[in-house]
């Protein structure tokens, strides 16, 4: 453990100090300090109030649809992973989710914005990008079903918490679409069911890991939720 997550146990010692706790539940505790800063980030306030400036809205859109690709794969990696047909079947019904109405989310919203094909194409990918889409082709290739999981479960549990909130938390719905549903493709009960099966899959794998399969589990949640925190640190910088 850094001295950053001292505080956190290893899991065999943290589940008999918790007994009722899953391993999903442990790995959120050895990064509550990120998870937190990822589900209340001032940008995604800013997303609720409809108040996030112009460019750094367009920037976003751009630099997140990009993830998509590596997205697919990754999930697609697990679904070939998964032990058995039933634990593949919810995540081959996710990917047509993420294929249909999220890509198509971007695009209509990035047209409606009025960023070019040029602009879209031209645009350099943000170092936190970069890193992410690294990260997502590192667990696909590496054909461990829980590190796969991990890289998972955080970009769909840090969505499902921050959208929940400030859904909970603002007045009314946004009225532009770009920002109504990009909340609504990440609340509600079918995509709480995406990250419950996500997480009750971690739950069913990770205790029966290794000392070295779970380290590298954790790394893999640990570092996905620090780029979390990164990306939208540069999704609500200065920008260009």
């Amino acid at each position: 453990m850094t001295d950053k997550f001292a505080s956190v146990a290893d899991w065999p010692i943290w589940h008999d100090q918790n007994p009722g706790n899953t391993f999903s539940q442990w790995l959120k505790a050895c990064v509550a300090d990120d998870w937190h800063k990822v589900t209340h980030h001032p940008f995604t306030d800013a997303w609720g109030k409809a108040a996030v400036p112009d460019r750094n809205l367009k920037n976003y859109l751009i630099q997140d649809h990009r993830f998509i690709d590596r997205f697919v794969a990754l999930l697609a990696g697990a679904v070939s992973r998964a032990p058995t047909l039933a634990d593949r079947i919810p995540a081959c019904q996710f990917l047509a989710l993420l294929t249909g109405p999220e890509n198509t989310y971007f695009e209509r919203s990035l047209d409606a914005l009025g960023v070019t094909e040029q602009e879209r194409c031209e645009m350099p990918d943000w170092d936190v990008t970069a890193d992410f889409k690294d990260l997502m082709r590192t667990a696909m290739e590496s054909n461990d079903y829980a590190s796969m999981l991990a890289v998972l479960a955080v970009a769909e549990g840090t969505y499902l918490g921050w959208a929940d909130r400030v859904h909970n938390e603002i007045e009314s719905h946004p009225k532009e679409f770009w920002y109504a549903e990009w909340l609504d493709l990440h609340i509600g009960t079918y995509f709480e069911s995406v990250v419950a099966f996500l997480n009750d899959q971690l739950d069913k794998t990770g205790p029966t890991l290794d000392d070295a399969a779970r380290a590298n589990c954790l790394s893999c949640f640990r570092k996905a939720t620090e780029l979390e925190v990164r990306f939208f640190d540069a999704a609500w910088g200065s920008q260009t």
